[in-house]
């Protein structure tokens, strides 16, 4: 039997997916295990902006396919408080959603999962998934894999007891 969830219970478990799967030290992780820049301060931010890019629109992508229309609204109305939390100004959590949120968002609604780590690349290192390492490629590829299938699991053990 699934555990039911109220419409505040399921953002919160969402909002802790996204952190879960989002945090600092574990992309810094993906970083070094696929060889990719982060040096600099620039280059963290930038990495990291991608990557909870990402997630979140995972995170999204997971609840329009398991929960009700109006747990996905409250989600991402959530955005924004969620970019706050992890030090984003107004301005730079509008720019997220605008831009690399929407950039993961589009293929992932379109039921076009492989195109994330494309976009992934050409939006981190301005090159094509076919010009980076194979290595590097594949490591992103298969984190990218592993994280939807992870929260999208996760996310069909509950059933939604709305008000």
């Amino acid at each position: 039997m699934k555990r039911k969830l109220s419409l505040a219970e399921a953002v919160e478990a969402a909002r802790i997916l996204f952190e879960m799967n989002a945090g600092e030290q574990g992309v810094l992780s993906l970083a070094r295990r696929a060889s990719l820049p982060h040096a600099t301060e620039g280059e963290r931010r930038l990495l990291l902006r991608e990557w909870r890019a990402f997630v979140h629109a995972a995170v999204l992508y997971a609840l329009m396919a398991s929960a009700p229309n109006v747990v996905v609204v409250e989600y991402l109305r959530a955005t924004q408080g969620m970019l706050r939390a992890l030090g984003y100004s107004r301005e730079e959590g509008e720019d997220f959603v605008d831009g690399a949120f929407s950039a993961y968002a589009g293929p992932l609604v379109r039921l076009e999962a492989q195109a994330c780590p494309a976009v992934f690349f050409r939006r981190l290192l301005g090159r094509e998934v076919g010009d980076v390492p194979e290595q590097s490629a594949a490591v992103v590829s298969g984190v990218m894999a592993m994280v939807l299938a992870a929260v999208m699991d996760k996310l069909e053990q509950y059933d939604y007891a709305l008000e």
